[in-house]
Formats: C-alpha cells, structure tokens, sequence
C-alpha cells in the first residue's frame, strides 16, 4: 500500500509540458548569456587594466610593448568571450529550431526572438534561425512581424533560407 501511493504520488506531480520546458531553457540560456557578458565586460572593463598594468611595471616595459601586449590581451579576451556567447546562441539556436519541428510556436518565439535584436543578428550567420522565426510568426498569425522578418532576411542574408522564405511567401501570396 505504501508503494502505490508513493507511485500516485509521483503520478500526481505536474511536469512540465514540452513547450514549457523549451521556454524554461531558452530563458535559462538567455540568463546565462546575461551573465556571461557581465562577467567578460568587467574583466575587461577593471580586472585586465590593473593586470596589465602590474606587469608592464614588473617587467619595465615601453611604450610600445605596453601597447602591443595590452592589445592582445584584450583581443583575446574578446575572442573568448564571443566563443562562449556564440555557444549560448547556438543552443537557443537548437531550442528553437526543436520547437519549430514540434510546432510549439510560442517555445519557437521565445528562443529565436533574441537573434532579432540588434547586435544579435549576427549570430545568425546563414539566416536559419530568420526563416525559423518568419515561419513561427506565420504560424502564430502576426503576417506583419513575418513580412518584417523575411524582409530582413531577404535583404542581408544569402543561401538556401533566404530561398526557402521566398518560396513561403510565394505559397502565402497564391492561397
């Protein structure tokens, strides 16, 4: 008797839908980019100044040194940055193209929406996550967003989304 109401139990608790779940983890990865971003900008805003400047004392040198090696300090800092926010938006990435599979368009929204901000679109290199999110809109009913969106794809991205989202409007226009 113990067990089977252990089993009820457990039967009982709500987990979450699908959907649910894929909003969850796009906004975990969003917060996660948040951090990362916070976390990079203060090491390079306070945290590589006094070390460069430590060492460029410790080791005496010049001016031109100082520059060089503050230069690729901060360049790799930057590239390492860039490959760990790239790694976040490429899981978003993945969410949303799940979703898109799945048809939860409001998952589908959640995660690719992000690429649509300015300074984020380039993460979306090859306009994937663009038509994604154009087919999201069109699915969701919002034709004007979906327009706004193939717009912009049409406009700066090159390859096999860019065709598939004229071939999307093409069979909107003739229905």
């Amino acid at each position: 008797m113990r067990r089977g109401s252990k089993a009820t139990k457990e039967a009982n608790i709500r987990k979450p839908t699908t959907e649910q779940a894929i909003i969850e983890q796009a906004r975990q990865e969003l917060r996660v980019i948040w951090w990362r971003y916070t976390l990079w900008i203060t090491i390079l805003m306070l945290i590589a100044p006094v070390v460069m400047t430590l060492l460029g004392a410790l080791f005496r040198l010049g001016q031109w040194s100082f520059l060089l090696l503050n230069f690729l300090v901060v360049f790799v800092l930057v590239q390492v940055m860039m490959a760990h926010v790239r790694q976040s938006y490429n899981r978003l990435k993945q969410l949303g193209r799940t979703a898109v599979q799945k048809h939860l368009w409001q998952a589908a929204r959640v995660a690719l929406e992000p690429f649509t901000r300015f300074g984020n679109r380039g993460f979306d290199w090859d306009g994937e996550v663009h038509y994604l999110l154009m087919r999201t809109y069109q699915s969701l009913g919002e034709t004007q967003r979906a327009a706004k969106v193939r717009d912009f794809l049409q406009r700066n991205r090159r390859g096999k989304w860019v065709e598939r989202a004229q071939k999307a409007a093409l069979s909107d226009e003739g229905v």
